[in-house]
């Protein structure tokens, strides 16, 4: 069941900072295998890692459509570090056995629904379980991560309509950190236009939730998922973050955006740092943190060596499935008639569904439309 929590549960802070680190560890080191070219692709949450706050509130009914940047909430969730390893080098042990894009995650065991990058086009999936899930005694809820840009996406707007509609429990985070890659999106969304920032969508209240800072949005979640989890009815989270990294290994932020612009950024707008300063601030050492972010560090890159020397999916070059024989049979084929006439491809194309449905059983035989001739 999900947890009840406060600002002074301090335990539950530590163990939440943990995933935290982790997730932004296993950026640094998704960094240098990509950058020696050990790696393909690299996609960064830093900046994000907040998102992990709504954890504690989640049960094992409940369904995530998980943003790409949502690594720590995915840790929580139960994915391994392992996992992430695993598909960061395409290896055969990955959930994808190497086949898909390795920020892609998808782990239906913790009802974790496969990340695509275009997240707008998950909304619809979304909102089709929470209609399936809607009345079940344990009241769970649906978790749709968005990123800002995509919010524009006609998906995205007709999956909020129909969760209006039914009243149906999904709960929509729009992770908004300025960017979609590198255009602005401030006054280009739904809920920031032109003449201001709208206070609800479809009727749907929006809260604006403060991404950098953990404990605020810790209490927000849980106030959200309470209510959600008592009206069933869909909520509007507008989870404000500072992206610390490139969009992807593809892309240099150097280009669109000022060199004050990042440091700033980054000195302000650290999850990581706010939330250690506020532990510091109750009583945690600080050398504690310390060495908890080395021993994190030392396991995962102990982690990744391990894995990077395990199987590579064995290649196949047949993956088609071969076509039964009925359909491969020449005799069985009909061309027509042997005459010398010529005939339209209309003609054509009747003339195959006629003898089609008068030869073969599984069809039936020939309707009304066809006797006539339309």
């Amino acid at each position: 069941m999900a947890q009840t929590v406060t600002r002074t549960d301090t335990d539950l802070l530590l163990s939440l900072y943990e995933y935290m680190v982790t997730a932004r560890e296993m950026d640094t080191i998704e960094e240098e295998y990509t950058g020696r070219g050990e790696a393909f692709f690299h996609v960064s949450g830093a900046g994000h890692e907040a998102s992990v706050m709504l954890h504690p509130y989640l049960t094992s009914d409940d369904w995530l459509q998980v943003h790409y940047r949502d690594k720590a909430l995915m840790l929580a969730r139960g994915i391994s570090p392992e996992m992430f390893f695993m598909s960061l080098f395409n290896k055969d042990g990955s959930h994808s056995r190497g086949r898909q894009m390795n920020a892609h995650m998808s782990s239906p065991e913790h009802k974790i629904l496969s990340i695509v990058g275009p997240v707008g086009n998950s909304t619809l999936q979304s909102v089709g379980i929470a209609s399936v899930i809607k009345d079940e005694p344990n009241a769970p809820i649906v978790l749709c991560g968005l990123g800002d840009g995509m919010t524009q996406q006609g998906e995205v707007f007709e999956a909020i309509g129909h969760a209006v509609r039914d009243t149906l429990p999904v709960l929509f985070v729009i992770q908004d950190n300025a960017f979609a890659i590198s255009t602005k999106t401030s006054q280009r969304t739904f809920y920031s236009t032109p003449s201001g920032e709208a206070d609800e969508f479809y009727s749907i209240p929006i809260r604006r939730v403060d991404g950098r800072d953990a404990i605020g949005a810790f209490e927000a979640f849980g106030e959200v998922v309470s209510e959600m989890r008592e009206t069933r009815a869909p909520q509007i989270v507008v989870f404000e973050v500072d992206r610390l990294s490139n969009h992807t290994n593809a892309d240099d932020q150097r280009m669109y955006r000022t060199e004050d612009e990042i440091d700033r950024v980054r000195s302000t707008g650290d999850p990581i740092a706010i939330l250690r300063r506020h532990l510091c601030e109750n009583g945690v050492d600080e050398t504690t943190l310390d060495k908890t972010r080395e021993r994190i560090a030392a396991d995962l890159r102990s982690i990744a060596r391990t894995v990077q020397r395990t199987a590579d999916p064995e290649p196949i070059h047949d993956a088609v499935k071969p076509l039964p024989a009925s359909l491969t049979d020449r005799s069985s084929e009909y061309v027509g008639g042997r005459g010398d006439g010529e005939i339209t491809m209309l003609e054509a194309i009747r003339e195959v569904l006629r003898s089609r449905l008068a030869t073969d059983p599984r069809a039936g035989q020939p309707g009304n439309a066809f006797r006539r001739g339309h």
